[in-house]
């Protein structure tokens, strides 16, 4: 007998805007960004729904955003705030399924299989998740359920925020039909023009394009471009087990091309892998770069360090290199870096030189002041100054 799967995607509403509105209840109901910076390199990294009213979205420059958006309220970034919150959540989700797969700080799947007695079908899950997350943290999610990743990832944007769509087993295809093609994972804007140039505009349109067709533009990726739009997607919901890996990403709602910004976002991210790092007890050995480009093919890159760390200096060099290497003034829509071959604390500080341990001592006394008097106590300056 075949087995209906039971997948939800739970995504997290303007996530880091919305921490800072929970945190300042005054901020509720205005335009609120998160970002770095004030000149026109500055660069916004999220949004509340108020801001994003106006065009204010993650990747516009604070220049731009200002424009559209004279009453903006631009917040500095608190990430080992984030992280926290984050952890906070998916200690939520762990107690409806013992199988989480968390794939950025604001989105996790959750395996719900054998879980009906427990919690009911998957819109009383998702209703129940929905309930709880906001119970544990005061923030809102978006919940999407099908019989697959693919298709309750794209339900989970359906109807944001505080959404939950239900996509019920056998009406995946009739359901993403008449969704424009663009939002199927790996269609980029060049992708979207050369189907438009075969008169294919939607999910629909796509699904039953002729084999011929697809194979003649886009090689053997063109039947697997069809089995998409159907909703069809195998990939198992996977915990990762062991932790093996730690990271963080952002989708860029707007491309980037210029390295500074690109940058600048980039130390915003190993800031928080790196205090994530520090509060698991763990050092890394190896740094991996993710980009995403417009046509959403992703590039990864890795380097290993010279000894294994958790302090956001030798991590951000590392993957400074890299995207140096690697970006060459293309534009990305995803920027993100991760952190493995991951050791115990106690195990791996007999490898710091003096260097490494001179900065452990001023990143602990930051770590407290920040526990102590609020995450944004302390920042570091190029997060907050004006990089023009």
């Amino acid at each position: 007998m075949i087995t209906t799967r039971r997948v939800l995607h739970v995504d997290l509403d303007a996530f880091f805007a919305s921490v800072e509105i929970r945190d300042n209840p005054s901020l509720a109901g205005k335009p609120v960004a998160v970002g770095y910076g004030e000149g026109s390199r500055g660069v916004i990294c999220a949004a509340s729904y108020e801001a994003r009213a106006f065009g204010v979205r993650a990747a516009t420059s604070v220049h731009v955003a200002r424009a559209r958006c004279p009453n903006l309220i631009l917040i500095p970034p608190r990430h080992d705030r984030y992280s926290d919150v984050s952890r906070e959540v998916m200690e939520v989700l762990g107690r409806w399924s013992p199988v989480v797969e968390q794939v950025s700080v604001d989105e996790a799947y959750l395996d719900l299989n054998g879980t009906e007695q427990l919690h009911g079908s998957l819109e009383d899950a998702g209703r129940g998740i929905r309930a709880a997350v906001k119970s544990a943290t005061g923030l809102t999610i978006s919940v999407g359920g099908a019989s697959s990743k693919l298709v309750a990832k794209i339900a989970a944007g359906a109807e944001k925020p505080n959404g939950l769509t239900i996509v019920s087993p056998g009406s995946e295809a009739a359901w993403l039909a008449p969704r424009k093609v663009g939002v199927i994972p790996g269609i980029g804007p060049v992708a979207q023009s050369v189907l438009r140039e075969l008169d294919i505009l939607t999910r629909g349109d796509l699904a039953t394009a002729p084999d011929d067709h697809l194979v003649r533009r886009f090689g053997d990726r063109g039947p697997d471009l069809r089995l998409l739009a159907r909703g069809i997607d195998d990939t198992p919901v996977d915990d990762g087990g062991e932790r093996k890996s730690l990271g963080r990403e952002m989708t860029l709602d707007d491309d980037v091309a210029d390295p500074e910004a690109l940058e600048t976002l980039l130390l915003g991210l190993v800031e928080e892998v790196s205090y994530s790092l520090r509060s698991e007890g763990l050092l890394a050995r190896t740094v991996t770069l993710k980009l995403k480009d417009a046509e959403f093919q992703s590039i990864t890159r890795q380097v290993k360090l010279a000894q294994p760390s958790d302090l956001a200096s030798p991590i951000f060099e590392a993957a400074r290199a890299l995207l140096e290497k690697t970006a060459r003034g293309s534009a990305y829509r995803l920027i993100g870096v991760s952190t493995s071959d991951l050791g115990e604390e106690e195990q791996l500080a007999l490898f710091d030189g003096a260097a490494q341990a001179r900065e452990r001592t001023i990143t602990a006394a930051a770590d407290t002041m920040r526990r102590k008097y609020g995450e944004d106590a302390i920042t570091r300056a190029r997060l907050l100054e004006d990089v023009d």
